[in-house]
């Protein structure tokens, strides 16, 4: 069963978009990461145009992508007087004719995979910026973490200090 044999060349790229923003903003929504979304959402859509390019070259001779009319080997049998001689010969112009008839459907799914293999490729090439941000934005909040880490450091150090003061005062032994 093919879920999306009902889906056209344009429906594949606006769902490599759909997938793309679902993905940047459900990353947005995770606590920390929002500096990871756009390359999250690059690599979906890259993955997605990949996907539908490999989806056109494992369904080649489907109608969505169409090839020029197919050929068809004419009857030799038919032939007058050396017909019944032929006849072997049909079977193998029949060979032939679909071996040519598959490399048409093949050069058709090839000429659509290509163009999801190409946003595929500039894909990549937006992710090396997204990848820059998202290292960046990894950078700022690490540095972040660390100011935090020493906030808390220093106030366990003064409630430590503040209790020695106190087991002082009390006389506490210790």
């Amino acid at each position: 069963m093919d879920l999306l044999a009902g889906v056209s060349i344009d429906g594949f790229k606006m769902l490599s978009w759909v997938l793309a923003l679902a993905v940047g903003i459900a990353v947005c929504f995770w606590p920390r990461k929002r500096h990871w979304a756009a390359l999250d959402a690059v690599l979906v859509w890259t993955a997605a145009n990949v996907g539908w390019g490999i989806y056109v070259l494992m369904h080649r001779g489907d109608a969505r992508w169409p090839a020029d009319s197919p050929l068809s080997a004419p009857s030799l049998s038919g032939t007058p007087l050396v017909g019944e001689y032929l006849g072997q010969l049909d079977s193998w112009m029949d060979g032939v004719v679909n071996g040519v008839n598959d490399l048409q459907h093949l050069q058709a799914a090839l000429a659509v995979a290509m163009d999801f293999f190409t946003l595929a490729g500039w894909g990549c090439l937006a992710a090396v910026p997204a990848a820059a941000i998202a290292v960046g934005g990894s950078i700022l909040e690490q540095k972040r973490r660390k100011k935090e880490i020493v906030r808390y450091r220093d106030a366990v150090d003064d409630l430590q200090r503040q209790l020695a003061e106190v087991k002082r005062f009390v006389n506490y032994p210790g």
